[in-house]
């Protein structure tokens, strides 16, 4: 598993990219789509297992990847708190022309934090609060990983784990 923290050669070289897609952005000679997804898809490439790192579960998934269909879960940026989208997130640190790595990493981290909901819950476009979701493991545990375009859903990690959690809220 990556460091959560870049060494100091990472932190160069990742921040030059950050430069060079902060610069083609405010020059307007690339789409804004075309350089989001271009910076995510580095720092996709980087963060590894860590992207998009589910960090709560709604109620609802909760119950139904434990009694329904774990399959149902997707990740949701964007739901909780004062999280961007990945969209917003990311062109509002481009926008900025930040002259540090310090300047953008923290808060690009943070927002790249997702929270499982249904398929259902996703549709309709819900926010939530924090103190209506339940938390997941931090990364140290290395739950919940990502796993191609989804999360880890291991039966003996992580489904046991929610399946004790479910327990303990819904004895």
């Amino acid at each position: 598993m990556k460091t959560n923290m870049p060494s100091d050669l990472e932190k160069e070289k990742i921040h030059q990219f950050y430069l060079a897609c902060s610069s083609l952005l405010r020059g307007g000679t690339i789409p804004a789509i075309s350089v989001q997804r271009a910076f995510e898809e580095a720092m996709s490439g980087f963060l590894s297992e860590n992207t998009w790192r589910p960090t709560h579960i709604s109620r609802v998934a909760l119950r139904e990847a434990v009694k329904g269909n774990p399959k149902n879960l997707q990740r949701a940026h964007g739901v909780v708190g004062n999280r961007k989208d990945r969209y917003t997130r990311t062109v509002e640190i481009l926008s900025k022309n930040c002259k540090s790595f310090e300047g953008w990493w923290d808060f690009y981290k943070e927002h790249d934090a997702t929270v499982l909901i249904t398929k259902e819950e996703h549709a309709a476009n819900r926010s939530y609060v924090f103190e209506e979701l339940v938390a997941l493991p931090d990364n140290s545990r290395g739950m919940f990983e990502r796993s191609g375009f989804s999360f880890k859903m291991r039966k003996k990690v992580e489904l046991a784990w929610l399946r004790q959690k479910l327990e303990e809220l819904e004895p």
